[in-house]
């Protein structure tokens, strides 16, 4: 976008609107803010159980990671992904070390020289070069964990490397040397997936459960007994008679306060928003601005059109071929009337002006079928395990044209040359595709070819033997240069929104000021939730890490004031209105969080009284409920017709026949019941099946959760004892 966010020139801005003053009020905090990392070792990021991890150690992981990033989007990462891959490669790099220094311990990694202990490269091989390989390895070459790959599929990639990096064909030498990059950076990662694996299996390994306490959970999971109950139900006292004291909060709080235990210090701020809009006069000059736009693109000769969309515009010329109704409605009807050459607009749509030149007409399918056999090479996008020559692919696909031009039955036997893997199972089939979805010369292919034409057509994958196999009939297309102009603020805009929020940040250095000046000026104050030191901004606000920093600087106190922080179409002054230490929140700090559950509490403590004289299962009328009926064993969580009562169904399975049990303090509400009858243990018990399920569960305990990272696993008492040294903030 065109957005004047990226204008930034304050230092000059100061000077002009507040003086002399205001600059060394500015300068003055940011001198101060500078202090904080004096005493910090600039070579270390971390000490992690007395381990040092150096500061171009990780910067050159995290730049690996930024390249594999380039290279799987095509594009540099925003700001707020540079930061996730910072914090990702951090997570990691910890993981890493704590799982090393845990298994060096255990003797279970093999010291190599002077490097630190790792896996033996006899295992890591094994890993790669097996009938079974790693899922991880599988993942890498197939893109799915649940993939197949043969292991010469393998070897042809590493000999395709080998070769390629020395290769004087500079498209074939720097596809190798992706791939060798793209390696190297999974190699580390595979090793720390197989450390961790080592050490979780022998984790598993040695779980045991005794045959007397696998019997004790057969019976738990096996015998049932028949229970009559009913409950009465949290609703039948009102708030109004559910008056909670300060006493039933401390109580709660007193007997759950560990549950409210934060791990790392968090804080909180207040800020006030000055959002940069568009003025009068930016619209009236951006006006302008896509009228003389309209009389260069209607003069412009028609092999400068795209130079100068590219040149002016917001978007990219985009040549592809478009049916009617596809264009906006401002210009639809019209584009496919007029001529080529034709300039429609401008018009106002997406708070942006538009105008758009016809640059093409024809008559075109909307879609076609065809059908192909790839014949790909070494280095060729995709061709990972090739060997064959470009000119060996080149000389095979124009047989193979041959072959099928004499025969049209040829071209299924044929399949088996393709290199596209589902070419048997598709019998090459692309299916129906729309005009343009395809490969440029793929397209381009069937576009001009008749049905039933074979023709050999040259791609990044390879080169393609396409048989067209089907068209719909042609109808009127269009191709469009289309220029796009953002309506957005322009740079006297944003000093005018930039100087208000100086002198409201030079004017109010307190909390009791900003609170009483924004009210006064009629702006809205925003708070954040709690956020920690490595946040990577706040909530709303985009590219706001520095914000973090400021709340988290040692020179900041609760009350404080901020400078200004500008954003993409704002600018705002906040004010820290807490900080609060790692340990048991306060009270005051979870009393919103647990009214619902003293409430409850105190609800229980009144039903319990109102149910204290109930002699019988038939008195469940008087409060609203009904007798259920249910076969309830030790293991039994949910209760039928209520919810999850494990508290409930533990005594359920545990009290004697024929005696009235109750009230009972539940989740929804206090319960009655009476064992009708008793269950028997069976006869037989398959106690070796039960072991083997206690096994399993605990081994789901064990290893990491793919799709849940923040689960407990073995890994989480390593790094919740483990003595860290943290100085990620002061770089980052």
């Amino acid at each position: 976008m065109a957005a004047i966010g990226k204008i930034r020139e304050k230092s000059g801005l100061l000077l002009a609107i507040i003086g002399l003053a205001l600059a060394a009020f500015v300068l003055g905090d940011l001198f101060k803010n500078l202090g904080k990392s004096n005493n910090v070792d600039r070579d270390k990021i971390a000490l992690i159980n007395g381990e040092k991890v150096g500061v171009q150690d990780f910067n050159r992981k995290v730049s690996q990671q930024t390249d594999l990033f380039v290279q799987r989007n095509k594009r540099n990462p925003t700001t707020e992904e540079s930061y996730v891959i910072t914090i990702s490669e951090w997570n990691r790099t910890k993981r890493e070390v704590i799982m090393r220094q845990q298994m060096t311990e255990l003797g279970l990694l093999q010291s190599i020289g002077n490097m630190k202990p790792q896996i033996s490269m006899d295992e890591f091989m094994s890993n790669i070069y097996s009938l079974t390989p790693n899922r991880e390895v599988v993942r890498f070459f197939t893109g799915d964990y649940n993939g197949q790959i043969a292991q010469d599929q393998v070897k042809g990639f590493f000999d395709f490397v080998e070769r390629g990096v020395n290769s004087e064909n500079a498209e074939e030498r720097s596809k190798a040397l992706e791939y060798k990059s793209q390696w190297e950076l999974f190699k580390g990662g595979l090793k720390d997936v197989l450390m961790e694996t080592k050490y979780n299996n022998l984790i598993v390994k040695a779980y045991y459960l005794p045959k007397a306490l696998a019997d004790a959970d057969f019976d738990d999971n096996s015998v049932s007994n028949q229970v009559a109950y009913f409950g009465v139900s949290y609703k039948n006292v009102t708030d109004e008679e559910a008056t909670v004291t300060d006493a039933d909060y401390q109580k709660y709080y007193d007997a759950h306060k560990t549950e409210y235990e934060e791990d790392i210090a968090s804080r909180k701020i207040d800020y006030v928003s000055w959002v940069v809009r568009p003025s009068n006069k930016d619209i009236v000059d951006l006006r302008q601005q896509i009228e003389d736009y309209y009389k260069d693109l209607e003069s412009a000769e028609k092999r400068d059109v795209q130079y100068l969309v590219n040149r002016v515009g917001d978007n990219r010329y985009d040549s592809i071929w478009i049916a009617k109704d596809s264009l906006s409605v401002y210009i639809d009807s019209a584009a496919f009337a007029y001529e080529a050459g034709t300039v429609l607009g401008p018009w106002e749509e997406n708070t942006a002006y538009h105008i758009a030149r016809i640059m093409d007409k024809d008559m075109r399918p909307d879609s076609m079928r065809a059908s192909q056999i790839l014949i790909s090479y070494a280095g060729a996008y995709g061709g990972q395990g090739v060997t064959r020559t470009k000119i060996g692919a080149r000389a095979l696909a124009d047989s193979i044209k041959g072959a099928i031009s004499k025969d049209k039955s040829a071209f299924e036997a044929l399949l088996v040359k393709s290199d596209d893997p589902n070419a048997v199972q598709t019998k090459g089939d692309f299916g129906w595709f729309k005009d343009g979805a395809m490969l440029f010369e793929i397209n381009d292919a069937c576009i001009n070819g008749n049905i039933g034409d074979v023709v050999v057509v040259e791609t990044t994958i390879g080169f393609s033997v396409i048989r067209v196999d089907d068209k719909l009939e042609n109808t009127p297309k269009i191709r469009v240069a289309q220029i796009d102009l953002p309506i957005v603020f322009s740079q006297e805009t944003f000093n005018e929104a930039y100087s208000k929020a100086i002198k409201f940040a030079a004017v109010n250095r307190t909390y009791e000021a900003f609170d009483t000046a924004s009210a006064n000026m009629g702006l809205g104050v925003m708070k954040s939730k709690y956020i920690s030191d490595l946040a990577g901004g706040i909530l709303g606000l985009k590219n706001s890490r520095d914000v973090v920093k400021w709340m988290f600087n040692s020179e900041t106190n609760v009350g404080d004031v901020s400078n200004v922080f500008d954003f993409e179409d704002k600018v705002i002054v906040a004010v820290l209105t807490e900080a609060r230490p790692e340990g048991i929140k306060t009270l005051d700090e979870v009393k919103d969080i647990i009214k619902p559950l003293v409430e409850r509490d105190v609800k229980a403590r009144i039903l319990m009284e109102k149910t204290a004289g109930v002699k019988s299962l038939s008195q469940a009328t008087e409060f609203n409920s009904s007798i259920d009926t249910a076969f309830v064993s030790f293991a039994t969580y949910s209760l039928p017709k209520y919810a999850p009562e494990p508290c409930v169904t533990g005594r359920f399975a545990s009290a004697a026949a024929g005696q009235l049990q109750g009230p009972i303090k539940g989740m929804q509400g206090v319960y009655f019941f009476k064992v009708l009858v008793k269950g028997s243990t069976p006869e037989s018990k398959d106690i070796q099946y039960m072991q083997q399920r206690s096994a399993s569960v605990f081994a789901q305990s064990v290893y990491p959760n793919q799709r849940d990272p923040q689960k407990v696993s073995s890994y989480t008492p390593l790094e919740e004892n483990t003595e860290m040294e943290n100085n990620m903030f002061f770089f980052y």
